[in-house]
């Protein structure tokens, strides 16, 4: 691959990680049908710029394949986000899985991206939505309850905590940016008193005052969040209380509303 080919991702997921060694940090992932722009290489690494939130990373380039600029242009404008939690797909190298909060690349049961032939092995996948975004937020939310929490993970097998957000968001039509601090700077803010399910709340560290942690705001008063795994929790005015452990774990900063 050489730098301005587009690609998209081939696999079920695949990690995006800080440097080009396998050893090094994964700052994200890449879903099944997610599409990206090559902007540097380094041997058989690729650093990535992720069309959806313009993340940046290193890739494996076994793991892209590449795609036209037609094919590219009519996938960025895909809003369609899969709600099923597993899905299976014949690709040309075999069977795979496809992930809750993959891109539905075809509503059709078989599909082409470029010359390579695609079909669904049984389900197709669907983004079903209904006139209550909020609704449809928090059962989207709470179908990943208890996924284990993973620095830089997307999927129920591993999460974090605006990864979470950023993924249930992406199946309902809302596209945020990838880390808590750039959905911070997006949204409205409104009042403790005001806010309602599907509002995302944000807390900030006492050490270096950043915004280090998101969640999604549920009824009454609860939040639910990746921490740990993903679990839900009482949210009051001064932050998240785990009643549990009967102490705060996060500190309140801000309360923002996507125009649910």
């Amino acid at each position: 691959m050489i730098a301005g080919i587009k690609a998209i991702c081939s696999l079920a997921v695949i990690p995006v990680r800080s440097t080009h060694e396998d050893s090094s940090e994964i700052v994200t992932q890449l879903l099944f049908g997610e599409i990206v722009t090559v902007i540097g290489i380094h041997n058989q690494w690729v650093k990535i710029n992720i069309q959806q939130d313009n993340y940046e990373g290193w890739v494996d380039n076994k793991q892209l394949i590449k795609i036209s600029e037609i094919t590219f242009e009519k996938f960025k404008t895909n809003t369609q986000r899969q709600q099923e939690s597993i899905l299976t797909i014949i690709t040309p190298w075999g069977k795979q899985n496809v992930l809750q909060g993959s891109p539905i690349l075809s509503n059709s049961k078989s599909f082409k991206i470029d010359d390579l032939e695609f079909s669904w092995a049984n389900e197709i996948p669907t983004q079903k939505l209904d006139s209550n975004l909020n609704s449809n937020i928090k059962d989207l939310a709470l179908s990943y309850s208890n996924s284990p929490y993973l620095w830089g993970g997307r999927t129920a097998f591993g999460i974090d905590c605006s990864g979470f957000t950023q993924t249930v968001f992406h199946q309902v039509g809302l596209f945020l940016p990838r880390d808590a601090s750039q959905q911070y700077l997006e949204g409205t803010k409104v009042d403790f008193e005001q806010l309602k399910s599907g509002d995302l709340a944000f807390f900030k560290s006492e050490t270096t005052g950043n915004i280090h942690h998101v969640g999604i705001v549920l009824p009454n008063q609860q939040i639910i969040h990746a921490h740990g795994r993903v679990r839900i929790d009482t949210l009051d005015k001064e932050g998240i209380y785990n009643e549990n452990k009967k102490y705060y774990s996060h500190k309140l900063i801000s309360i923002n509303n996507y125009g649910t």
